[in-house]
């Protein structure tokens, strides 16, 4: 009865599978190359207006995007093309007679001899409108004709924005370009789709470009010149850049806008529930999975080849729990649209990552839980507070890597580090399966096959150490594959990519796995060699 019913659910749950896969919303990826056109024009010393053939050499290249920064009406006066004329200017002025009372520029007022250069303004002051003066209205005799704009009381011009410079917008899109306005959040609108945006200078290592590159879906990725080198210089190490860029496969145009599916709150709210469940169920299936696939060739092993034990099955419990996982994060990506996906990926993966290993240990660890009440009602000792301050350290270094290493000033040193390994560029969205994960899950099998089949003289048959617990190490081990359906189904990097990518980190995890199992083993003999100390 349990076998068919079991089964029963295994149907569902594929079938459940197969219709999302099915209908899942596609995800549309580019990589927009950019450069910030002020920088990059400062190089040739002139302004971005004036270097037409600097556009045109990067759109050659590569690059596919102008960063514009909007200017304000500050910056329009001080390099010349208005002038502004305060309230206390204008008043000395007449105290002095050089202007008649009823002539002359108005106070707070604005002067120009384009009117277009006004005509920028206007809209972001209000309904101010721009006028024509004749000569008269010249601050300078002799002058022609000028246009005016009277500022509004109290107006700071540092705060108007003035636009983007038109002659600059019209030079980058004549070579092809797309301008985009810079923007001081993490993403920027281009041709009304959200991108992503992630600046890195033209030197960067091509681990930092390939992260940058593959961390989002839609990417617009914005390249700075090196302040101490000159034009030649920098747009060389451009365009390695954008050869690291270009191997990755991904498009530099933007992709046609899918249609939008209308799906009613009801079936939005139930996908929404889905990704978290699959977020927790997720990992602990993968480590169920894990521990029947190690009992069954378990048993192989035993009756065919016990010289290879514990290998060959704790390499079968890996692979199971690895595909288990890689299922549960693609069934995640297919759960909900791409770019609600994207809103919820870090607090999704944080879900991910955490309540796993908390349900896990509340699973593993109930049996404890007379001790653990007992010990709550001890008295609280030093080592108790050491121990809590250790737990809280290393659960902040587990979920947030980067603010713990920026608390003790080790984050610079630390990425440059994590930078150094090119072949291994993406080893730093998988390190909790490489150096925790993996190595733990695999030290959890070899201990679960070694308490079911005890060795006569295996001293770690009986009670022995906490560290020859399972439990604790199936705890760290849930990280692997917490990992796995939190990368692949967060969305950032292609479903392939990180899916191959959890096969290389869950291998790097297993030989560490089986080196660490390795020095157990010798310290283990060394402890209970003859006349040496016995640890239980």
């Amino acid at each position: 009865m349990k076998a068919r019913r079991a089964r029963l659910a295994s149907l569902a749950a594929l079938s459940v599978a197969a219709a999302l896969w099915w209908t899942r919303a596609p995800t549309a990826r580019a990589v927009l190359p950019a450069v910030e056109a002020d920088a990059f024009a400062a190089l040739t010393g002139r302004a971005a207006a004036s270097t037409p053939e600097l556009w045109e050499r990067l759109k050659a290249m590569g690059v596919a995007a102008v960063v514009l920064r909007e200017e304000t009406a500050a910056e329009l006066a001080s390099r010349g093309a208005m002038l502004h004329f305060s309230r206390a200017e204008i008043e000395k002025w007449r105290e002095l007679g050089l202007i008649a009372p009823d002539r002359g520029p108005k106070p707070d007022s604005l002067w120009a001899r384009d009117g277009r250069v006004l005509t920028r303004l206007s809209g972001a002051l209000g309904p101010v409108p721009v006028e024509k003066a004749g000569r008269g209205g010249s601050a300078f005799s002799g002058s022609a004709a000028a246009w005016t704009l009277e500022l509004p009381p109290g107006v700071d011009l540092a705060r108007v924005p003035a636009g983007f410079d038109p002659e600059t917008v019209a030079a980058v899109s004549a070579a092809g370009l797309i301008p985009v306005a810079a923007g001081g959040g993490p993403f920027a609108s281009v041709a009304g789709r959200r991108l992503w945006t992630r600046v890195l200078p033209v030197g960067a290592r091509p681990s930092e470009i390939l992260r940058a590159v593959h961390g989002r879906a839609m990417r617009l990725l914005v390249f700075r010149p090196s302040a101490g080198a000159g034009l030649d210089d920098n747009l060389e190490r451009l365009r390695a850049a954008l050869k690291i860029v270009k191997s990755a496969g991904l498009p530099a145009v933007l992709p046609a806008a899918a249609p939008d599916a209308a799906r009613s709150r009801a079936e939005n709210a139930a996908r929404l529930f889905l990704l978290y469940a699959i977020g927790l169920a997720g990992p602990l299936f993968a480590a169920r999975a894990a521990l029947g696939a190690e009992r069954t060739v378990r048993g192989w092993v035993a009756a065919r080849a016990a010289i290879a034990a514990p290998v060959p099955e704790t390499l079968a419990g890996l692979s199971a729990a690895w595909a288990a996982a890689s299922a549960a994060g693609l069934l995640a990506a297919a759960s909900v649209a791409p770019e609600r996906r994207e809103e919820l990926a870090r607090g999704w993966t944080l879900w991910t990552l955490s309540a796993p290993m908390v349900a896990g240990a509340a699973a593993l660890l109930g049996s404890e839980g007379p001790a653990l009440r007992a010990r709550w009602r001890a008295p609280l000792r030093a080592r108790d507070l050491a121990a809590a301050l250790v737990l809280a350290l290393a659960l902040l270094g587990l979920l947030a890597p980067r603010a713990a290493l920026r608390a003790v000033s080790a984050w610079e040193s630390a990425d440059r580090f994590a930078s150094a390994a090119d072949a291994l560029w993406w080893w730093q969205w998988r390190w909790r399966e490489i150096l925790i994960g993996a190595p733990s899950l695999m030290l959890a099998l070899i201990l679960v096959g070694r308490r079911e089949t005890p060795v006569k003289g295996d001293g770690a048959a009986g009670v022995s150490v906490f560290f020859d617990d399972p439990r604790g190490w199936l705890v760290l081990g849930l990280l692997a594959p917490a990992g796995a359906v939190a990368a692949i189904g967060a969305g950032g990097a292609p479903p392939a990519l990180a899916v191959a990518h959890g096969a290389a980190a869950w291998a790097l995890g297993a030989t560490l796995g089986l080196v660490w199992a390795g020095l157990g083993a010798w310290v283990r003999a060394w402890v209970d060699r003859p006349g040496g100390a016995q640890v239980y």
